[in-house]
């Protein structure tokens, strides 16, 4: 690869990344405006409750948010990027965190999902916007925010069976806050469905 070769392809995967790290930050503080330029506008977007269209993700986004409890938070912490590129096409994978405060029957949790990311740009009209992104969750926990305050009777009378072992307290917590169940697309680490994913955007960016 010659140096100018090199220099476009770093140029590439810097603004692939900024768009990537971009996305998490607007969701996080609610630049839903934004987040809409991360996405091509046919975008579409798998995570644990939805499935579809990104910018209608985005709008479910926006009304779930207005209805958390004023001391909720939330953060996405992502890392270890990895970028392939294949002309107007990439895909970047990187893990991702996500730290949240929720206030549930009272009581205030912290719960923590472990992810990876897999996204898939294109680049049109000279700019790399999201194509696809699909989580593939690996697994979480939750923790009363202050010791000793929940009783454990709370603990044991929560139903856990609906959901995926690996993401139980993410898709509980989803429920019960938020009122959205998991989705049937729903990507679990070492699954099938995680296999296919990946797959599946290799040919992609192989153009098939």
């Amino acid at each position: 690869m010659s140096d100018e070769a090199r220099l476009h392809a770093a140029a590439d995967k810097s603004e692939i990344l900024e768009v990537a790290m971009r996305s998490h930050v607007c969701r996080d503080t609610g630049d839903w405006d934004t987040l809409k330029t991360c996405f091509h506008p046919d975008g579409r977007l798998t995570v644990s409750w939805f499935s579809g269209n990104a910018h209608d993700f985005i709008e479910s986004s926006r009304n779930m948010m207005g209805g958390h409890h004023t001391g909720d938070s939330q953060k996405h912490f992502a890392g270890n990027p990895r970028v392939s590129l294949s002309g107007d096409r990439a895909v970047c994978e990187y893990y991702l965190t996500l730290n949240q405060r929720r206030t549930i029957n009272v009581y205030e949790f912290d719960f923590q999902t472990w992810s990876s990311v897999v996204d898939l740009f294109e680049r049109r009209e000279g700019a790399w916007r999201v194509l696809a992104r699909t989580m593939i969750y690996e697994k979480d926990r939750m923790d009363p925010h202050k010791p000793g305050e929940v009783p454990d009777s709370y603990f044991r009378e929560m139903d856990l069976s609906p959901y995926p072992r690996a993401l139980r307290y993410h898709c509980w917590r989803n429920e019960k806050s938020s009122g959205h169940p998991p989705t049937a697309d729903i990507v679990i680490e070492g699954g099938e469905r995680a296999k296919q994913t990946r797959e599946a955007a290799r040919r992609w960016l192989e153009g098939d």
